[in-house]
């Protein structure tokens, strides 16, 4: 039951930190440079990775707990330092996969 919970806190983790820079191409204004920047492209591969894992590996419920405590994450935490957000980001889809490999 630990294992459970802790794998739905990191990939909630991993993809509410991801969401933001993730959707900036999507939306109109910002520079193309930072649109472009590596930091967007590695939070797009960590938001798509833990959103496939969600999809594929959890049950409904948890599903639905990871897809709304990533909503509220990705609410609560600005783009201040996306090179921050984004590491946390990728460490938590990290220790994920280590997780699943045990499990």
């Amino acid at each position: 039951m630990l294992q459970l919970v802790l794998t739905c806190l990191l990939l909630s983790v991993a993809s509410g930190l991801s969401m933001r820079r993730f959707l900036m191409p999507y939306f109109p204004g910002g520079d193309l440079a930072e649109k472009s920047a590596p930091v967007t492209i590695v939070a797009s591969a960590v938001f798509l990775a833990a959103i496939a894992f969600t999809v594929s590996d959890q049950d409904l419920w948890a599903k639905s707990l990871i897809l709304m405590l990533g909503l509220a994450l990705a609410a609560m935490f600005d783009d201040a330092r996306p090179r921050l957000t984004i590491a946390l980001s990728a460490i938590s889809l990290a220790a994920y996969l280590g997780l699943r490999s045990i499990g």
